[in-house]
């Protein structure tokens, strides 16, 4: 596999040079097409960036292009839980709850973009990316920060918050949120071993 880095991404790929497009084998290929109509189209709507213009990916999909066999269903899991039907605000509050707890910056970067579009207030985003207790949430996204954090940040969820979290959500979408957690720490372990110098926007 050929890999390449050039000086105008300032090392956005870190410790993995980003890919061209025309250095991907098949599978790889594949994948980046998929990548393309998914992700970079979801992020060009969010306001952020996910592929460069030369059709590079930067992030952790820098990363998963390099092994198409675990990214393919990594990415039908994340897919799933964008059909479970968790409200656009609920999700975002939940990613940034993650990201911040790791600081994982370009996953920050992104979903402070994203989190804004789902219509947080600006002063809720800026304390989710502090990692501090955001005001101005709806109940239910609240009660999703508190959740999101005691799974990760304290590791256990007690008994009061857990009958908060099923009374606002319900069961089954209380699993989806922990799921989607669970995804955000895959993310997050993924920029934090594989991290590039800064995003699209600076460092």
């Amino acid at each position: 596999m050929n890999e390449h880095a050039t000086n105008e991404t300032s090392g956005l790929g870190g410790r993995l040079p980003l890919l061209l497009p025309d250095t991907l084998d098949e599978a790889q290929r594949t994948l980046h097409d998929r990548l393309l109509a998914t992700r970079a189209r979801h992020a060009e709507e969010a306001g952020y960036t996910a592929a460069l213009p030369d059709g590079r990916f930067i992030g952790p999909f820098n990363a998963l292009l390099r092994v198409p066999h675990l990214a393919a269903p990594l990415l039908e899991w994340a897919e799933a839980l964008t059909r479970v039907g968790i409200a656009a605000d609920v999700r975002e509050v939940v990613v940034l709850t993650v990201a911040a707890q790791w600081r994982a910056e370009y996953a920050l970067y992104a979903h402070t973009a994203a989190a804004g579009k789902a219509g947080l207030p600006e002063q809720a985003i800026k304390a989710l990316h502090r990692g501090e207790a955001p005001r101005g949430l709806r109940p239910d996204a609240e009660v999703a920060h508190r959740l999101a954090t005691a799974l990760v940040r304290d590791h256990r969820v007690e008994h009061d918050l857990y009958d908060e979290a099923v009374a606002a959500f319900g069961t089954n979408t209380v699993i989806a949120l922990v799921t989607l957690v669970g995804q955000y720490l895959s993310t997050s372990a993924l920029l934090a071993c594989f991290p590039g110098t800064g995003t699209p926007l600076g460092p």
